[in-house]
């Protein structure tokens, strides 16, 4: 069962030290969205902005990847540069087989208060087991 929904001011969980994270941030609102990664030693990892225009239009406002490290990461998702923080939907699930982890994502859903069906932003956060 998913976790949420909680507010987008410092949401923390935790990836698995030393593996290749992907990353990617999607809206279709209309409202300037925001999101910002911290790492555990409080670094930016990344920080994306951007909206889907007064009519929605799905849009991809950021992605790219980094090496994760140890202890908790802590995710910030909003409006307005943080003006605002959304109610966020989020859970991790992981592809096992034979008790293999070989992908895991960690996904977060928005809601930035203009309706309740969490469509107005997502993250997703992923990495494979082995690199190459």
């Amino acid at each position: 069962m998913s976790i949420g929904p909680v507010s987008g001011n410092g949401i923390s969980f935790a990836l698995s030290a030393g593996k290749s994270a992907f990353w990617t941030v999607n809206t279709q609102a209309a409202y300037n969205q925001y999101v910002k990664l911290v790492d555990p030693s409080g670094n930016v990892v990344f920080t994306a902005t951007g909206s889907g225009g007064t009519n929605g239009t799905p849009n991809q406002i950021g992605s790219g990847n980094f090496t994760a490290v140890a202890g908790n990461y802590t995710i910030y998702i909003g409006i307005n540069n943080g003006a605002q923080w959304n109610q966020v939907i989020w859970d991790s699930d992981s592809l096992v087989n034979g008790g293999t982890v070989y992908y895991s994502v960690t996904t977060f859903i928005s809601e930035d208060g203009g309706g309740t069906d969490y469509n107005d932003s997502v993250v997703s956060i992923s990495y494979f087991n082995s690199v190459g």
